[in-house]
């Protein structure tokens, strides 16, 4: 690969993406719509949520909360609260997560920054056996935790180290290292590869910038990269051929080789001081970047959903004066609709208090029609109007 390409893609992340993405986004079909939504009453309005996951079945909502509350599932059907759990009870609260057939509930506790500027982000997971309501493995101060999808193995980064974990037992299975390993990693809907963000390696690169050893400084100074290795033996497969910004998040859609990767820039380079993070893709079956993402202004790191006929994209953003949520086209990655999540319109004259949060977090409902927003004490559901063409 040659220099100037490697410094096009620099440029690419950097400039490209951001206009691109927002310029076409906002202006092309997208439509601001408050008209159709309801609030759902099914938590004490003395409750804070932190975070919603439904099971891939489509049949069962676990919510979390903050100021340590237990975890609720949720038959949604009934919309009746079917078991209370114990487990994950964080101040702050938690983001949760369906493993890949819904045995496990996986809570990332939310910690006081989700950002890290010069050290990796530590936090703390619990791995939730969904039937019992028991906690199987718990993981103190680490970067990241996923379940694989045959639900048998769980993988944790832990500075530079990757541990592969027995289900249910919780027993080690095997450890490797990977150098300059930061926040995330993901493993393949078929377990055999792992993908891994990392720091930039100036030795892997030297050859491309020859000639721009300044290009070569930034690139180690403030972006990553992502590694994919082999999930057996911890050898390294490949070096994903693009650099990110700093990397919080990896996940694979469901059932797909596609992977997702949530990055922000350093706050050393941000435009303004604005917290504009991206997605973009990656396909692991030809180990190659795609050109296409979705970007979000979100203040703190962003919950972003795939509809389960992956038709459609979610992300929470802020807009100029309140936070929104963003429905993108998953294919094209049009914007498509915006949900303003301004408190006042969601106040009854039933007299309960509202409380105001910056994180709001929520599901795809079954229909692929509407979407459930957990903010503050509010649960919303935004039915979505789509255009008869829109379908």
């Amino acid at each position: 690969m040659a220099s100037s390409s490697i410094k096009s893609k620099i440029h690419f992340r950097k400039i490209f993406v951001p206009l691109v993405l927002i310029f076409f986004g906002l202006t092309s079909r997208s439509q601001t719509s408050n008209s159709d939504f309801e609030r759902i009453k099914l938590i004490s309005s003395e409750s804070e949520f932190s975070g919603i996951a439904i099971s891939p079945d489509q049949n069962t909502i676990a919510i979390s909360f903050c100021k340590s509350e237990p975890i609720k599932i949720i038959d949604w059907q009934s919309r009746k609260i079917t078991n209370t759990i114990n487990a994950a009870t964080w101040n702050s609260g938690s983001r949760l997560s369906f493993s890949a057939n819904g045995k496990y509930v996986i809570a990332q506790e939310i910690g006081f920054s989700d950002f890290s500027q010069n050290r990796d982000r530590t936090i703390d997971y619990e791995i939730i056996d969904l039937a019992s309501g028991t906690t199987v493995k718990k993981f103190s101060k680490i970067q990241d935790v996923t379940v694989s999808s045959d639900e048998k193995l769980a993988v944790s980064l832990n500075s530079d180290e990757i541990t592969i974990w027995s289900l249910p037992s919780g027993e080690k299975v095997k450890t490797f290292t990977i150098a300059g390993a930061t926040n995330a990693v993901a493993i393949s809907p078929d377990g055999k590869t792992l993908a891994v963000s990392q720091t930039v390696d100036a030795s892997e690169f030297k050859n491309q910038f020859r000639k721009d050893k300044k290009g070569l400084k930034n690139a180690v100074k403030f972006k990553q990269v992502v590694g994919l290795y082999n999930a057996d033996s911890g050898l390294k497969i490949k070096t994903i051929g693009e650099f990110y910004d700093l990397i919080y998040n990896l996940s694979f859609l469901p059932g797909e080789d596609i992977l997702q990767v949530y990055q922000t820039p350093d706050i050393r380079i941000q435009a303004n001081n604005k917290k504009l993070s991206y997605i973009n893709l990656i396909d692991i079956s030809t180990m190659q970047p795609l050109r296409k993402g979705f970007t979000s202004m979100s203040i703190n790191q962003p919950d972003m959903k795939t509809s389960n006929d992956h038709h459609y994209f979610a992300i929470n953003s802020k807009g100029n004066r309140f936070q929104e949520m963003h429905l993108y086209d998953y294919q094209t990655a049009s914007l498509e609709k915006r949900f303003e999540l301004a408190h006042r319109l969601f106040e009854k004259a039933d007299g309960d208090k509202i409380i105001n949060s910056s994180r709001p977090a929520f599901v795809f409902l079954p229909d692929n029609q509407s979407i459930l927003i957990a903010m503050g004490n509010q649960l919303i559901k935004w039915n979505i109007e789509f255009d008869t063409t829109e379908q």
